[in-house]
């Protein structure tokens, strides 16, 4: 693994993060001082991978995004909007159906 700033590979474990969407552990590169955690393609999501997998299957199905939507709010307590729903289908499905494929 390397910086994604600098490109050292000098980095060291530094604890781990938590929020709403899981644990990622967080990583400190010794050259420049920055901290980062490693890409997994879910940056700066704030729902679960889990969740968003989900809706996009969901969605592959045939379901409507406003089924989607419902789905996630009944079955998982997710609240989230048909708009939401929508950029992760733009953004994700192609990610999923090739990760799949591995």
């Amino acid at each position: 693994m390397k910086c994604p700033d600098c490109h050292s590979e000098k980095i060291s474990k530094r604890g781990k993060r938590y929020n709403k969407s899981g644990t990622k552990q967080l990583y400190l590169c010794n050259g420049c001082k920055r901290k980062f955690i490693e890409a997994d393609g879910f940056e700066r999501m704030r729902y679960n991978k889990r969740d968003i997998a989900r809706a996009i299957h969901l969605h592959e199905k045939g379901l409507s995004l406003f089924d989607v939507k419902d789905h996630l709010w009944q079955h998982d307590g997710v609240g989230v909007s048909r708009e939401s729903v929508r950029e992760w289908i733009k953004k994700y499905s192609a990610f999923l159906k090739s990760d799949n494929k591995n």
